[in-house]
């Protein structure tokens, strides 16, 4: 990962907020007991059901934030190698200066990893297995990366 990494400080970052689109990143994390959700503690999605995500900072690269995705939010270590694009996602927020994110979403199989939550980020972790398990307190961007991956495992069982 890239030693030197450029991130707004929070009262800087609020004023970008204002003005620019911000880059982020969601991690679907299929792991032995299923797709990894987390509760959120902040916003935007404060008090919703996610997917581990956070923005990209200047200096990174995709594999960079993917890894620190995993790191920081659930303690993984992952293989970026074998991840798959599942796709892009705006969204929009009322909270945050009106915050508007492009989202990029990647599946990652981490198998035989103990998950620990950032408890800064997050109350609560669950799995979901099938499409029908997806909560409905989620928030929309989590919803559309959950139902791509869903079909895409289901088009690979009809192989």
């Amino acid at each position: 990962m890239t030693e030197n990494l450029k991130f707004a400080p929070r009262e800087i970052f609020e004023q970008i907020l204002e003005w620019a689109v911000i880059p982020t990143f969601d991690l679907i994390i299929e792991t032995e007991n299923g797709v990894v959700l987390v509760k959120r503690k902040i916003a935007p999605y404060k008090d919703v059901w996610a997917l581990p995500g956070l923005r990209m900072f200047k200096g990174e690269s995709i594999n960079d934030v993917l890894k620190r995705i995993a790191k920081k939010e659930i303690n993984l270590e992952i293989d970026t190698n074998n991840k798959i694009f599942l796709g892009q996602y705006v969204g929009y927020f009322k909270t945050e200066c009106a915050r508007q994110d492009l989202s990029s979403g990647y599946y990652i199989k981490c198998f035989e990893q103990e998950i620990i939550i950032n408890e800064d980020h997050f109350y609560s972790v669950m799995f979901v297995t099938k499409k029908d398990e997806i909560p409905r307190n989620i928030g929309a961007m989590y919803k559309f990366y959950l139902e791509k991956y869903f079909e895409l495992k289901s088009n690979a069982e009809n192989l």
